[in-house]
């Protein structure tokens, strides 16, 4: 291990982590390629819910739920059952988890992944945001790799509730008061879109929302509806990569943006309001992160030039769909070295293979990553 690195395993504060390996061991073992960026999507969402403070406080009636639900919490600035079951937009604010905690579950959760995925790597250490490196890992061929994450999911899924035995008479979109406690005696789903829903049982059992959701993917008789959620995803990945507005999906994804203008003329949406802003950007694709990510690795080649031993990478759940063709493919054959370590042949100056360092080593991510020489070993 590296001096002056010092980390803890991920997650291993959060009473659901073991959830999480449950969810990411399933992963690797379905057939779809995409199962695992889409579970990690699932894992964000389940984790966004038990991170928001006075989830009640974001309750609004929604009539258009499915089954018996009639109450609607997102993370987007739209009810996604309305657009879905009517083709309206309706406007409701996103909830918000507490504050700090986006970027910390975020990260953890995408290492737990990775631990689980690739088994080549012994170790897997988050250090947070006090040194130079997010995470730290020991390849089984003791190869250490400092890593920067950045990481965000494409559906963050809304969760949808039964009120109906503390709410008889509402308006649809109504703001509704229940209490932490009528809340935890209410029925709750969490919705995945395409009118599909994982059930999660009353807000009180133990280990909600965690425990029923991944009981529900891991049950080989919902092996049918959970590829249905996986293709669901899957478009909504394509849209989203696309940015293709003519699928419906697409709004539903983060940083949709603005909604089309006939939800301002029809449905009155509220001006200056989008559904999700570029902030919320899939994987590695906000652009700032991408900068800083670039920034961050070649600061931990610099710091370890010396060292042979030491590998940088970049550790997301997607790569940057829309901004890598101009953000990050011109940096992914990049070599450097330093000036100091040129020698003269003939007047012309010339650095050895070994004094050279890529930019970055590796992609680390759940779909299409750059792994160069770990594919090997």
């Amino acid at each position: 291990m590296i001096q002056n690195y010092n980390g803890k395993i991920p997650l291993v504060e959060y009473p659901w982590h073991e959830q999480i390996d449950r969810l990411a061991g399933w992963a690797i073992l379905h057939h779809s390629e995409y199962s695992r960026a889409f579970c990690y999507d699932l894992a964000m969402s389940l984790a966004f819910i038990d991170a928001t403070a006075g989830l009640e406080r974001y309750l609004e009636i929604c009539r258009n739920c499915p089954d018996s639900f009639n109450a609607h919490v997102g993370f987007i600035n739209m009810c996604s059952p309305c657009y879905e079951y009517t083709h309206k937009w309706v406007y409701q604010k996103a909830a918000k988890p507490q504050s700090g905690a986006l970027g910390k579950l975020s990260s953890e959760i995408i290492l737990r992944f990775i631990r689980r995925i690739f088994p080549q790597f012994e170790s897997i250490l988050s250090i947070g945001g006090t040194e130079t490196a997010d995470a730290i890992i020991e390849h089984k061929n003791g190869t250490i790799i400092l890593a920067e994450v950045k990481a965000a999911p494409l559906l963050t899924y809304p969760i949808i509730f039964d009120v109906s035995n503390f709410i008889e008479n509402a308006d649809n979109h109504q703001k509704i008061n229940l209490t932490s406690s009528q809340l935890r005696e209410c029925s709750s789903a969490l919705y995945l879109h395409n009118k599909q829903i994982i059930p999660l049982g009353n807000v009180k059992s133990q280990d909600w929302p965690f425990k029923e959701a991944i009981n529900f993917i891991l049950d080989q008789k919902n092996s049918t509806i959970v590829d249905g959620m996986i293709d669901t995803w899957f478009s909504a990945m394509e849209s989203y990569k696309h940015k293709d507005r003519n699928r419906n999906i697409y709004y539903l994804a983060n940083a949709s943006g603005n909604p089309p203008m006939i939800a301002k003329e029809r449905d009155n949406w509220p001006e200056k309001q989008s559904i999700s802003d570029s902030k919320t950007s899939a994987g590695m694709d906000r652009t700032d992160d991408i900068k800083k990510g670039i920034y961050q690795v070649m600061k931990m080649g610099a710091k370890h030039i010396d060292n042979k031993n030491v590998r940088t990478a970049l550790i997301s759940n997607l790569p940057a769909f829309r901004h890598g063709k101009e953000y990050v493919e011109p940096f992914l054959d990049m070599i450097w070295g330093y000036d100091a370590d040129t020698i003269k042949i003939n007047n012309e100056k010339y650095i050895e293979r070994n004094k050279l360092k890529w930019v970055f080593d590796y992609i680390i991510t759940l779909s299409e990553p750059v792994l160069r020489d770990l594919t090997n070993e």
